[in-house]
């Protein structure tokens, strides 16, 4: 992701954590990336496939996908849109 979205607070703060840190900001950061790629594909099987059997699937995988992004993006906070938008 090119923008930044408060994802500083989840990396465990400050320079002095040292390179550690920095990896592990690193790692979720990628991982976070992974997630939105799914979730933009999981989108897009169920916007041109709607009749498919797998829509159900589809839909389960990506709302466990979108709640997984948004704990680690903000462990305290919550899904800021409603289901189905």
């Amino acid at each position: 992701m090119a923008t930044d979205t408060g994802r500083s607070a989840v990396y465990g703060g400050s320079a002095i954590n040292g390179t550690s840190s920095l990896e592990a900001g690193a790692e979720l950061e990628r991982t976070l990336d992974r997630l939105e790629a799914r979730m933009e594909a999981l989108q897009l099987s169920m916007r041109t496939h709607r009749t498919s059997p797998r829509f159900e699937l589809w839909w389960h995988d990506l709302r466990g996908t979108r709640e997984t992004w948004f704990r680690l993006v903000d462990p305290d906070g919550q899904d800021p849109t409603p289901e189905r938008s």
